[in-house]
């Protein structure tokens, strides 16, 4: 006979091992998520970097390639020069009394672009190439025409993205217009 009163004082050794088995496939599911969750994080993070290269290239490289040939009125040195691996600009931005002088001695008057090491390096005046904006693993430099310059970027991420083999490569391509490319219509006399 069975005893009404008394209360069932443990689980039996089956619903433990069910009660086991179902934490541990919970747990299981929990961490497959959180690695998943992680890869992605990190995938994106590595696209963004590398977009965020592409993005900054066109800001930096209007400010300094729009103003190039200024103020280079009776001066030998031209505004841009092309050469295969690299692309020099010259602008007469600044003077000692803060009006341009046609000498180019302040910082940034005469600059370089290059590409090497996966970086895209830049040089101003007689100084050293710094690197500017890193993963550019092509920088070609093209005038169709007078007055019209084309700089194509191609960007990798830093590694190759998890589950993958290959860094991924974005491409694109800034059209510049020179208007200072000529001459100036006026001399100056400093």
């Amino acid at each position: 006979m069975k005893n009404k009163g008394v209360r069932n004082a443990g689980h039996t050794l089956v619903e433990t091992m069910i009660a086991s088995s179902i934490s541990i496939i919970v747990l299981a599911g929990f961490f497959s998520t959180i690695g998943v969750f992680q890869t992605g994080s990190s995938n994106l993070s590595l696209l963004l970097e590398r977009d965020a290269n592409l993005w900054l290239a066109p800001l930096l490289l209007s400010r300094w390639i729009i103003p190039a040939g200024n103020n280079r009125w009776n001066q030998s040195w031209s505004g841009v020069t092309i050469d295969t691996d690299r692309l020099e600009l010259k602008s007469d931005i600044d003077g000692p009394g803060g009006f341009p002088d046609s000498k180019l001695s302040s910082s940034f008057e005469a600059l370089a672009l290059r590409s090497s090491n996966s970086n895209l390096r830049v040089q101003s005046n007689r100084g050293s190439f710094q690197p500017l904006i890193k993963n550019i693993v092509e920088f070609k430099v093209d005038s169709k025409e007078s007055g019209l310059l084309s700089i194509r970027l191609k960007t990798v991420t830093d590694r190759p993205l998890s589950m993958t083999e290959e860094d991924l490569s974005e491409s694109t391509e800034l059209l510049f217009f020179l208007r200072n490319y000529r001459s100036n219509l006026f001399p100056e006399n400093p």
